[in-house]
Order: C-alpha cells, then sequence, then structure tokens
C-alpha cells in the first residue's frame, strides 16, 4: 500500500528535512551566541530567506481511489 501511494501522491518531506538540517548547521557554528534571541533571527532569516527563492510549488489535488 506504501509503495501504491507513493507512486499516486507526489508528497515528500524532503524541504521539511532540509530546513531541520540548516537549522542545525546553524546551531553547530553558532555555539557562542549570547542568547537564545541572536540564535532565533539567524533561523528565521534564513529560512524566509529560503523561501524567497524557492520555486513555485505546484497544487497538490486528491481525488478518491474509484476514479483511479
Amino acid at each position: 500500500m506504501d509503495i501504491k501511494n507513493s507512486l499516486t501522491y507526489t508528497l515528500s518531506n524532503g524541504v521539511m528535512e532540509g530546513t531541520v538540517n540548516k537549522i542545525k548547521m546553524i546551531k553547530r557554528s553558532g555555539y557562542g551566541y549570547r542568547n537564545y534571541g541572536h540564535l532565533r533571527c539567524r533561523i528565521l532569516i534564513s529560512t524566509q530567506l529560503q523561501q524567497l527563492n524557492a520555486e513555485p510549488v505546484r497544487p497538490l489535488y486528491f481525488c478518491d481511489e474509484a476514479a483511479l
């Protein structure tokens, strides 16, 4: 069933995994931040820049299995 769903729906968690990886890299490189606010600002700026450069996502439409 999982294989059929993966071929039917083009969903992926790759974008979320990439964002989590970027946050982990920022945490590693910013070990000496004085407070949490600076770290939070850097993460927010980084993710917003990533969203600005992203390609438009095509809409996802779900349909009944009977129609397939």
